[in-house]
């Protein structure tokens, strides 16, 4: 897919919403810029490991059929345990 961007004054590009929807490009990611031979830039998610493995567990989780009100509810009723260290 050949876009075309223009670069507003202060330097800044707009990715077009599709390729952020795509790519599921949100405010606040980060990406390196390369400088290729020939004038060729190369955006790169800088996503870190961790935000790659819990985005991995919540799709598995939900192809489980899990929801987030479940594990909500989940975690209230380990909150409200008494806890075993504590000796009771």
């Amino acid at each position: 897919m050949a876009t075309t961007i223009e670069v507003a004054r202060r330097g800044q590009m707009t990715i077009p919403k599709a390729l952020r929807d795509r790519y599921r490009i949100e405010q606040g990611d980060k990406f390196t810029v390369r400088a290729l031979p020939g004038g060729v830039l190369v955006l790169t998610p800088r996503r870190g490991q961790a935000n790659e493995a819990l985005n991995r567990l919540r799709d598995a989780l939900v192809s489980e059929g899990a929801s987030l009100d479940a594990m909500l509810a989940q975690l209230r009723r380990m909150r409200e345990e008494p806890d075993e260290a504590d000796g009771a």
